[in-house]
C-alpha cells in the first residue's frame, strides 16, 4: 500500500504560495500594455468590406443587373418608432439582400444538404491568404485555366485565395464588366485544396451568362456550375470585397471574413478584413 505524502508544514506552504505569487506577478509584468499576453498583433488591419449605404446595390451591380436580380436600387434606413412616441431609443430598421456588399454565398443555396451561413465553419473563413493580381485580364472574357496556371506556385493548399480583378461600378445600362471564372477554371481551382475563395467580383460567374442559360431553360446544375465546383469540395465563396489594392505590397496576410449567422440557405453579408503581419 502506497503511503500518502505527509501534509505540508506551514513554513513550506507559505514559501510555495509566495513563489507562485511572484511568478504570477512576473507574468503580468511581462505582458504588453495592450493586455495581449504576448500574442502577435497585426501591424495593421485593412477593411475589405464596402459601406452598406442606401445605394450599395446599384453601386455594386449596376442598373441592368439590379433589374435582372429583382433588387431595389435603394434600400431604406427607417427609424423605429416606439409605442410611446415620447420614448427615444435610436433604433433603425433596414431591409437588405443577403448577397449585398461583401457577402458569403452559402452552399445551402444550391446543395440540398449544404451549409447555411450560420453553419459554415468560421475556421474556413480565417487564415493565411494569397492575393492573385488579375487586373490585366480582359474584362469581356472569362478567366481560363491557362490564365491561372502561371500562378500555380502561389496557390497553396489550406490557404484562402483572393482573386483581385479590379472591379469597378458599372457606368451605363449594360451588365457589370469583369472577367468571371469559367467553369473549367473553377473546377481547376477547386481541386487545389484551397480553404476558401474570396474576390472583389460581385459574382464569380457572369450575369449575362446566367441570364442566357435561364432564358434557355437550362437546369440549375448547369447555370451555377462554377459555384457547385467549389461547394462540392467544401470551399466557401466570399464576393464583393474592396480595397484589395492595399494588399498587393504585403506578404504576410491573414484573411478574416465572418458572416452574419443568418439561418437562411442563401448567404449573408460579411465584415471582411485583412490582418497584416
Amino acid at each position: 500500500m502506497i503511503a500518502a505524502d505527509p501534509p505540508l508544514r506551514t513554513p513550506r506552504r507559505r514559501q510555495i504560495v509566495l513563489l507562485l505569487g511572484l511568478l504570477s506577478l512576473f507574468g503580468f509584468l511581462g505582458c504588453d500594455r495592450g493586455g495581449t499576453a504576448g500574442l502577435p498583433m497585426p501591424r495593421k488591419i485593412i477593411d475589405l468590406s464596402p459601406p452598406l449605404t442606401e445605394d450599395v446595390a446599384v453601386k455594386q451591380f449596376g442598373h441592368r443587373a439590379c433589374e435582372f436580380l429583382g433588387l431595389a436600387e435603394k434600400f431604406q434606413f427607417t427609424p423605429v418608432i416606439p409605442s410611446n412616441p415620447e420614448y427615444t431609443f435610436g433604433l433603425t430598421r433596414f431591409e437588405m439582400v443577403s448577397h449585398m456588399g461583401a457577402h458569403l454565398d452559402a452552399p445551402a443555396r444550391l446543395l440540398q444538404n449544404g451549409e447555411r451561413a450560420d453553419e459554415v465553419p468560421l475556421s474556413k473563413l480565417y487564415g493565411p491568404a494569397q492575393v492573385l493580381d488579375l487586373r490585366w485580364k480582359d474584362r469581356q472574357t472569362a478567366l481560363q485555366v491557362t490564365d491561372l496556371e502561371n500562378y500555380e506556385s502561389q496557390i497553396g493548399a489550406n490557404r484562402i485565395l483572393i482573386l483581385y480583378i479590379g472591379y469597378s461600378q458599372p457606368k451605363d445600362e449594360d451588365w457589370p464588366a469583369y472577367p468571371p471564372l469559367s467553369v473549367e477554371a473553377a473546377r481547376w481551382l477547386a481541386k487545389k485544396g484551397i480553404k476558401a475563395l474570396a474576390t472583389d467580383m460581385p459574382s464569380i460567374g457572369s450575369f449575362s451568362r446566367y441570364a442566357d442559360l435561364m432564358d434557355k431553360g437550362r437546369p440549375p446544375e448547369e447555370v451555377w456550375e462554377e459555384r457547385l465546383a467549389f461547394f462540392r469540395e467544401g470551399i466557401p465563396i466570399v464576393e464583393g470585397l474592396t480595397n484589395l489594392s492595399k494588399l498587393l505590397s504585403e506578404e504576410n496576410i491573414v484573411f478574416a471574413g465572418f458572416p452574419l449567422p443568418l439561418a437562411d440557405p442563401s448567404g449573408a453579408p460579411v465584415r471582411a478584413a485583412a490582418l497584416i503581419f
